[in-house]
């Protein structure tokens, strides 16, 4: 009953998205981001329901297989690097309600896989940032527990998770948090959970037999950030045991053409896009390369340090990223999902 979630919100019914963007106001693009992002709409998804992440990189990159479904689009939190500011067709937070018929292609694309294939739900939203109110992970986690060879990945920066403990996952949910170092997450990450709530969070999830990971996306170029990732990494380590956490994603700030203005726009004095980029094959902005291997470099051996087997790894580089910072090259997609997926018990 929407009336019961929402008692002082206008809830007016519609028959197109073009109708609903009447109500975003376009006056200027920080305008048209922030008004879209009070709008919640609710519809069908009529698209393809299983897709490779958006973030696929070209065949020059080597990516993790990753899959999505798309169950929402756009995030209440504001982060001023993040890309949906700048690639959604329309600012409008979306939640697509025809979960019936999304579970239903799934089963059928689970009856016809022969190997494990990991889907996340967080890609272009936040995958528990609204769970409270809607409820979707919840029936995702029971869906994917009776699955053969499907393992969900539910990617957030909130500490949502406790309507999710009583669930048995059968060990096939991992929950993946976005970490950066606390002055990110109060100065850049705005209106997301503290680093320590999200800590916190992973540990309450682990506690009741998920599976936990992290992603340390994107890493931040600034004057003493070995300091601050150092000492994040360390908060890792103080907090979690080694084998108990199954990967951890490294990827540095990119960006597509555009998004370094609206930012600018948005979020007035900050200096994240203020640094040299370079354009790569994928289109996007990213730090030059010595910069990139110095501090994957710097990252990776701390993370060896506390976690000797940890699965760590960048999707958005180039096979030579691999030899410089690993001791083997993956010959495909497929391998680099084997490596990423390997701690988790039965994929």
């Amino acid at each position: 009953n929407l009336r019961k979630v929402f008692p002082n919100q206008a809830i007016i019914e519609i028959d197109s998205i073009e109708q609903a963007m009447t109500y975003v106001d376009e006056s200027s693009s920080k305008a048209r981001i922030e008004s879209g992002k009070r709008i919640l709409l609710l519809n069908n998804y009529k698209g393809q329901i299983l897709k490779f992440c958006p973030a696929r990189s070209p065949s020059c990159y080597l990516c993790c297989n990753l899959h999505t479904i798309n169950l929402m689009s756009n995030c209440v939190y504001n982060c001023v690097y993040c890309i949906l500011q700048s690639c959604l067709s329309n600012p409008l937070m979306q939640v697509h309600c025809n979960l019936d018929e999304i579970l239903e292609e799934l089963d059928q694309h689970d009856k016809s896989l022969e190997s494990p294939l990991r889907i996340c739900t967080g890609e272009i939203a936040d995958s528990l940032a609204l769970d409270p109110i809607l409820g979707q992970s919840a029936i995702l986690v029971e869906f994917f527990a009776r699955s053969r060879n499907l393992y969900l990945e539910l990617k957030t920066k909130s500490d949502h998770v406790d309507h999710l403990l009583n669930l048995d996952s059968a060990g096939r949910t991992v929950v993946s948090f976005s970490i950066n170092p606390e002055s990110i997450t109060r100065t850049v990450e705005l209106q997301t959970a503290s680093l320590e709530s999200r800590f916190e969070a992973a540990r309450r999830l682990l506690d009741h037999g998920y599976k936990v990971a992290f992603n340390l996306d994107p890493v931040l170029y600034f004057e003493g950030w070995q300091d601050e990732y150092g000492e994040l990494i360390d908060q890792v380590k103080e907090r979690f045991e080694p084998g108990e956490v199954l990967w951890v994603h490294v990827g540095l700030l990119r960006y597509i053409s555009g998004l370094d203005g609206i930012a600018r726009q948005r979020f007035k004095g900050s200096r994240v896009f203020d640094q040299e980029f370079v354009q790569g094959p994928d289109k996007k902005y990213r730090y030059p390369k010595p910069l990139r291997d110095e501090i994957y470099s710097f990252l990776y051996s701390k993370l060896e340090s506390w976690d000797p087997t940890l699965p760590r790894y960048a999707c958005v580089e180039r096979p030579e990223h691999w030899k410089r910072h690993f001791r083997f090259v993956p010959e495909g997609v497929e391998q680099v999902q084997e490596y990423v997926m390997q701690r988790w018990e039965g994929a």
